[in-house]
């Protein structure tokens, strides 16, 4: 099972996408080591290890999974702790101060069993992060618009549709990499911030609704959440 990203896609998207928020990066260890010292960081849908590699070269250290064995492999090339995981089941490692969930990675619906993947988590987190422990995620807000997309790099080209419907927005994508052809199709949730903010509290969490990480604006239509445990 490739997960949600092929190796052809996991590439694409290594090259072209992970570095949104590199500019948030060192916003992001100051919010995480603002918790319990020392900070150790779960990176969840870590990708090609990107945040996770720069987290630790800014002196943390932490693991990751990821549900795309394609991505799993490019992180651990870079030497990562990366194994492949389920968000919506992963056991949390020992130890975890902060998780981070980067990339709309929460607002998956979880391809193996069809659920969401946001409130699992969040309360397998609550349950294992001690006192002061953090939880940041981005999400696809109920404002995100249908749209087409289309990039290419020197050997591939990726075309996008997003289509929503009520709270489901599903995104078709298709890829061309030298003769190889392939689609795949997402679908994700969205979510209205104060409903999200609600269904958050009520598991025990502080939870602060951001439009951006730190200096870094959230795409179009996205919203984060940081979430503290009292």
């Amino acid at each position: 099972m490739s997960g949600l990203y092929s190796p052809d896609l996991a590439r694409i998207h290594a090259e072209g996408h992970t570095a949104t928020f590199a500019e948030a990066f060192d916003w992001l260890v100051a919010e995480i080591s603002g918790g319990p010292a020392p900070a150790q960081l779960f990176d969840v849908g870590c990708g090609d290890g990107t945040w996770l590699a720069a987290a630790q070269a800014r002196g943390l250290t932490g693991a990751g999974i990821d549900l795309s064995p394609a991505f799993v492999d490019l992180a651990r090339s870079r030497g990562l702790d990366v194994t492949k995981g389920n968000a919506a089941s992963v056991e949390i490692p020992a130890g975890t101060t902060a998780i981070t969930c980067l990339g709309e990675v929460l607002s998956y619906i979880d391809p193996e069993t069809g659920h969401d993947t946001l409130l699992p988590l969040a309360q397998s987190a609550f349950e294992a992060l001690p006192s002061g422990g953090r939880l940041i995620a981005d999400l696809i807000g109920h404002r995100c618009l249908p749209q087409a997309t289309r990039q290419s790099g020197e050997d591939w080209a990726v075309r996008v549709e997003v289509t929503v419907g009520g709270a489901r927005l599903t995104r078709r994508i298709e890829t061309q990499v030298a003769d190889r052809i392939d689609w795949v199709t997402h679908h994700q949730t969205r979510r209205a911030p104060q409903a999200t903010k609600s269904a958050l509290e009520n598991i025990g969490w502080r939870c602060d609704i951001l439009t951006t990480y730190g200096p870094s604006p959230l795409l179009p239509g996205r919203f984060a959440v940081k979430l503290t445990k009292p």
